[in-house]
């Protein structure tokens, strides 16, 4: 059970592909405030990019290690996508070898710290001893040391599931991107601290995120039927772009349905829970940029809306309620002072 009255506080990364770039940015305006932020945080969750930012974080790199990966090695990857949309448009098993590196034969049950990785599995068949074959039915999942049974798995499985966006990469054994179960994981890691016994009032949390981008149907979808809502009707004034890679026409009711980065429906519940122990750093973007491109003006605009976010609200939280080894300027000795703000 949790230490009463013991603040537990929460850093939330989600999902966005290169889009990711912006959310290291953000922490790296905050690292260079607060360099402590990242070891003194108690639960780390990530989803999709999220996920691969919080394996980096967990193998020691920095924020600004992390901006320099999204603008060379991300961009590397992104760069040889296949175009065939009967295949994936990327090697699952080459992210999953970029993960085992960083964490070889650790499982997420092993690391001290408390980290969540969110995926969905999409279920299968399984075969008994004496031979049944039975269904097994999809299901979210979360990998996680903070309940018991949820943290026996590689790290390096843990975020490669949580990436594997449909038509993007190929599942990884079973899992596919955690944006099946909420492509911001903020919620879910509340939920999990409140589980272990921490009290709501305890709990603060800063996302991060990788930008909001407004989608909208301008058709009048009274008469839509199935081709419709799977392909929308061609309106050039609709704003639902193409959700999955190679896919060739928009589809909004996928786009409905995995609408984390165009509404603030997660961001809205985290409020709700702790009103203003939480902040949501999300940026919005002035157009879509899709989670693979390298085009240098959209890398350009990712790291510039990183480099002006107002970070106000979350740096008066982390002088509120993380832990003393953070370091904060001194307005009088012009250096940097340890800060006793942590309980």
């Amino acid at each position: 059970m949790a230490e009463p009255g013991k603040k537990f506080t929460i850093l939330s990364f989600v999902g966005g592909g290169i889009r990711g770039l912006m959310s290291v940015t953000i922490l790296q305006k905050l690292q260079e405030k607060f360099p402590g932020v990242v070891d003194e945080t108690d639960l780390i969750a990530g989803c999709s990019t999220g996920s691969i930012i919080t394996s980096e974080l967990l193998a020691g790199k920095t924020a600004k290690e992390l901006v320099e990966f999204f603008k060379t090695g991300e961009i590397k990857f992104y760069d040889k996508m296949n175009t065939d949309p009967n295949t994936p448009a990327y090697d699952i098993d080459e992210v999953f070898g970029s993960q085992l590196a960083l964490h070889p034969v650790m499982k997420v049950s092993e690391l001290e710290r408390k980290v969540l990785f969110v995926t969905f599995n999409v279920g299968g068949l399984a075969t008994s001893a004496d031979g049944v074959v039975t269904p097994t039915p999809w299901a979210p999942v979360m990998y996680t040391n903070m309940a018991p049974g949820m943290g026996d798995v590689l790290i390096a499985k843990a975020a490669t599931s949580s990436g594997a966006m449909p038509g993007q990469l190929g599942s990884y054994e079973g899992n596919v991107d955690g944006a099946f179960l909420n492509h911001d994981p903020t919620v879910a890691a509340i939920a999990l601290a409140v589980q272990a016994g921490h009290k709501l009032e305890d709990i603060t949390a800063i996302t991060i995120g990788t930008g909001l981008m407004y989608d909208w149907i301008a058709s009048d979808t009274h008469k839509w039927g199935a081709s419709q809502w799977m392909s929308s009707d061609g309106n050039p004034f609709n704003n639902t772009p193409p959700f999955l890679m190679n896919q060739s026409t928009p589809g909004p009711v996928l786009d409905m349905c995995l609408n984390g980065t165009s509404c603030n429906l997660m961001p809205t519940l985290a409020s709700f829970l702790l009103g203003d122990r939480y902040v949501n750093l999300n940026p919005s973007l002035p157009f879509f940029i899709p989670e693979n491109t390298t085009y240098p003006e959209a890398i350009q605009l990712l790291h510039d809306k990183g480099l002006a976010a107002d970070t106000s609200k979350a740096e008066a939280l982390i002088k509120a309620y993380w832990r003393t080894s953070i370091v904060v300027d001194d307005p009088i000795l012009g250096s940097t002072q340890p800060s006793a703000a942590r309980a």
